[in-house]
């Protein structure tokens, strides 16, 4: 089983009966963590039993096999595949008006697909849900994309976390528009590795730097933006994670990597409650000091 946090998860099982009870969990905790309303969770959940169940009795022979759930949130909505590698849609598991299941499926999801999976291998069944709430933040974390990009950063982002899930809030590139609009709705990049991933766990502040020799992930901010350097901050805890991490960072030919010591002053004032005009002066002042 594999399990990739941020606004994606996804979990591998043999296709057996035990799948069924343990993936549907698996999928209504993530997307209760998302703040979704209960009716929202109750339909993914239920929708998730009704397609692995398929998955199980039909799609494999006697050898058996696996089958595979991922869901992701998409702006405002939830998006849920259920894949497994066994005899397709031409094996007769999906006859014509779908059977009861996959109508049980359609009443419950906004939309609904099935369609052979790669090379025409197995099933892909996918399913679109919602709304999710956008997210809401505690006061104050607004205006620091803004901060970064006008100092020391040239793009900067924010994510709320809510039960180890990730939500984007706010993103900005200096200049950038387009880049600062595919940002706000880029996926975290909550990875081993990263300094996202050491600050969710951890707290506190992390710097990466770029190592020029190591491929970057395809698609992923920092091929995108061409990044030389991020910096993650852990913002006021609430018991014993972060409520959001702040991020920014430089582009090549763009602001210099910071210093240790002024890394500490940043932290330091982003631990203020950021709703207080104080606390955003004294978070403006340290930032002004980076730029310098």
């Amino acid at each position: 089983m594999a399990v990739s946090v941020g606004r994606n998860a996804d979990w591998v099982l043999p296709a057996g009966p035990p799948a069924v009870g343990q993936l549907r969990r698996l999928a209504a905790d993530f997307v209760a963590a998302t703040g979704a309303s209960d009716d929202v969770v109750e339909a993914i959940a239920l929708a998730v039993s009704e397609t692995v169940t398929n998955a199980v009795v039909h799609a494999y022979d006697r050898e058996g096999g696996q089958v595979g759930v991922s869901c992701r949130v998409d702006r405002e909505r939830v998006v849920v595949e259920v894949v497994d590698e066994g005899c397709g849609i031409t094996g007769g598991r999906y006859s014509a008006g779908g059977g009861h299941g996959l109508a049980l499926v359609g009443s419950l999801a906004q939309a609904l697909r099935v369609a052979s999976g790669p090379n025409g291998r197995g099933t892909v069944v996918t399913m679109t849900f919602g709304p999710v709430p956008p997210p809401s933040a505690p006061p104050g974390l607004e205006m620091l994309c803004r901060l970064a990009v006008e100092t020391i950063a040239d793009a900067s982002c924010v994510n709320l976390v809510r039960d180890g899930v990730l939500r984007r809030f706010a993103a900005e590139v200096a200049n950038e528009p387009a880049l600062s609009e595919w940002l706000r709705t880029a996926v975290p990049p909550a990875k081993p590795g990263t300094a996202t991933w050491a600050v969710l766990r951890e707290g506190g502040a992390r710097l990466v730097i770029h190592n020029p020799a190591v491929p970057r992930s395809a698609g992923g901010p920092g091929e995108r933006l061409n990044l030389t350097w991020w910096l993650a901050i852990a913002l006021p805890t609430s018991g014993e994670q972060p409520v959001a991490l702040w991020g920014f960072g430089g582009r090549e030919g763009g602001h210099p990597v910071p210093s240790e010591e002024v890394i500490r002053s940043v932290a330091d004032a982003a631990r203020g409650d950021l709703a207080q005009p104080a606390a955003q002066a004294t978070l403006r002042t340290q930032l002004a000091a980076m730029a310098h």
